[in-house]
């Protein structure tokens, strides 16, 4: 992991040579992560460290709030390579990739202000080979979203997000298919659910630090199949420090993620932790 950090930092100081820069309102962005993952059952066989590259359009810096009739894209696109990847899987590739589109557009504002709005809200996330024993996934949500943003001098911006949402998930299939005879078909889960996401983030406005705590899950409540189902909880906690502007920015991270179906696929709780550290560099 030192090497991880080692080469991270490396970038780090690479990408920063605009740190004096003014800050601009650039969306594009660049980031480079490094991380690790393991899963609470299987910590030893399952431990992974990496290296990945984003690729960011952001048009709501993390410090700023949503403002009526204006339209919001947040796109990031991530490559990321496993120095370690799950010991024990033959078809476990080092690489992987993550995608997330968020669009966002507030149509009022509650109560005549102006830090206080409803929004349409529409998401797409899927990722490929990636946290380990997900070999493909994608998640698309269509709803209503709510943001408010208390305070004058620091900032506390609580957002909440309801909607309706499609699921289509694979696992990696070597081990239930090896010790529990549960076939490819078995594996994959695909339907139509609800989704709820609660977002809550304070902001110090003279250094602009910023702590993060964030909540989302999936409930699979129709359209499965068989009488399957799927459901997903997802815990993010996080601190932005702004390195001299707030073009230049380090993240760090750690998540918890827990899936769920109606029967044990895989033989243990799916239940996997990640903590990470990014530098993000805007243009």
């Amino acid at each position: 992991m030192k090497s991880l950090l080692l080469s991270a930092i490396i970038a780090t100081s690479f990408l920063s040579g605009q740190v004096n820069a003014e800050t601009t309102d650039s969306p594009f962005a660049v980031s480079v992560i490094s991380a690790m993952e393991a899963y609470e059952d299987s910590p030893d066989s399952s431990l992974s460290k990496g290296v990945g590259l984003s690729l960011i359009w952001d048009d709501l810096r993390y410090d700023k709030t949503y403002k009526l009739d204006k339209n919001y894209f947040r796109v990031r696109g991530t490559y990321y390579y496993e120095k370690d990847s799950e010991k024990y899987d033959e078809d476990r590739y080092r690489n992987s990739m993550d995608l997330k589109f968020h669009y966002q557009r507030p149509f009022m504002n509650i109560n005549d202000n102006i830090d206080h709005t409803l929004s349409f809200v529409g998401r797409l996330e899927g990722h490929y080979n990636s946290q380990q024993l997900e070999e493909f996934e994608v998640l698309a949500v269509a709803g209503i979203g709510l943001n408010n943003r208390y305070g004058t001098e620091n900032f506390y911006d609580l957002g909440l997000t309801l909607g309706l949402a499609y699921s289509e998930e694979e696992k990696d299939d070597d081990w239930p298919r090896e010790s529990q005879g549960i076939t490819e078909e078995e594996l994959n889960r695909k339907g139509y659910g609800y989704y709820f996401a609660w977002s809550n983030r304070y902001t110090f406005s003279h250094t602009g630090v910023q702590l993060s705590l964030e909540y989302s899950r999936y409930d699979g409540l129709w359209g499965y199949d068989s009488n399957k189902s799927y459901t997903f909880n997802r815990l993010n906690m996080g601190v932005i420090v702004p390195l001299s502007n707030n073009n230049n920015l380090l993240h760090f991270m750690t998540q918890y993620i827990d899936r769920e179906s109606e029967q044990d696929l895989i033989g243990f709780d799916d239940v996997l932790y990640r903590v990470a550290v990014e530098y993000v560099h805007y243009f």
